[in-house]
């Protein structure tokens, strides 16, 4: 038992190895989340993932569209995790999974072969049931689990066969699903996603744009057409529904709420909720202690 090719944090029972060349698949155990020395790294993998669950259910977490999420998964249900997309999955328990990992280039190529011209991009689905999808990839572990070589041209069908399928789930060709102007789905994704985890911290325009792909000013017209307002006003209300929670969940101090929550100090906090909701952190709490 080794660890895994595609993700190290993972115990590998069999697989390809690097027999296949623009892909691996893999039979392996995940363990629970805070089990061992598993610190899920900040940046998503770096080839697109399909994991299956196989055994009994368990409950993920994981992160998407700037908000954590969670599911009971049972056998056969799957995701779909694009090369690049941290979504910082964690298991409830140990699981066992398939996984089948493809260079992020690869399905590109197919998609230009298929005729598809143009940037290909695929998008991250979680808590998917595909039972051709499932099919393809059980038979390709079991291609490997079998005394013997294994049959390099069958293996290599498999697998250009699950990889159109899962083109066919999560493809998009850049621009599919995007409002006009807006930025691709999977790209809102990310920017989403980083600005919940650095609310804390100081953002600028720039590392927002950085993480969209794009230059600052596209990026401001984009993320307005995509949500609707400006990044500045968006990481502002997101900044006041977490200290509004905090003031009425916790007894810390205005001022410590202020700075936990990327305000620079209490007077910043009180000027933006008075700004932006029409009252105070102090009348806030007040009138929940009195309710």
């Amino acid at each position: 038992m080794s660890n895994s090719h595609i993700k190290p944090r993972l115990r590998c029972l069999s697989g390809s190895g690097d027999r296949l060349g623009h892909a691996v698949v893999e039979r392996a155990v995940e363990p629970a989340s805070g089990v061992g020395d598993g610190v899920l790294p900040p940046v998503g993998p770096s080839r697109h993932v399909l994991v299956v669950h196989t055994g009994r259910s368990s409950g993920l977490r994981w992160s998407a569209d700037g908000a954590a999420r969670r599911e009971r998964f049972h056998a056969g249900e799957a995701l779909v995790n694009p090369a690049g997309w941290a979504s910082r999955p964690s298991w409830q328990d140990e699981v066992e999974l398939l996984l089948l990992a493809l260079e992020p280039g690869w399905p590109e190529k197919l998609a230009a072969e298929d005729g598809v011209a143009g940037r290909f991009e695929l998008e991250p689905r979680f808590y998917l049931t595909d039972l051709l999808l499932k099919m393809l990839v059980e038979r390709l572990v079991a291609e490997f689990e079998r005394p013997g070589v294994p049959d390099g041209l069958y293996a290599e069908s498999l697998v250009q066969a699950a990889a159109a399928v899962i083109m066919r789930v999560c493809g998009g060709a850049g621009s599919r699903d995007v409002r006009e102007g807006g930025l691709p789905q999977r790209r809102l994704a990310e920017v989403l996603d980083f600005i919940h985890a650095n609310l804390p911290s100081r953002m600028g325009l720039e590392d927002l744009a950085g993480v969209a792909g794009v230059s600052a000013s596209h990026f401001t017209r984009a993320f307005r057409a995509s949500v609707g307002e400006p990044p500045r006003q968006y990481v502002m209300r997101r900044r006041l529904e977490r200290a509004r929670r905090s003031l009425l969940t916790t007894n810390r101090s205005i001022a410590e709420i202020a700075a936990e929550h990327g305000f620079a100090d209490q007077s910043h906090l009180t000027r933006m909720m008075r700004r932006h909701t029409g009252t105070t952190p102090g009348l806030l709490r007040d009138g929940h202690a009195r309710g």
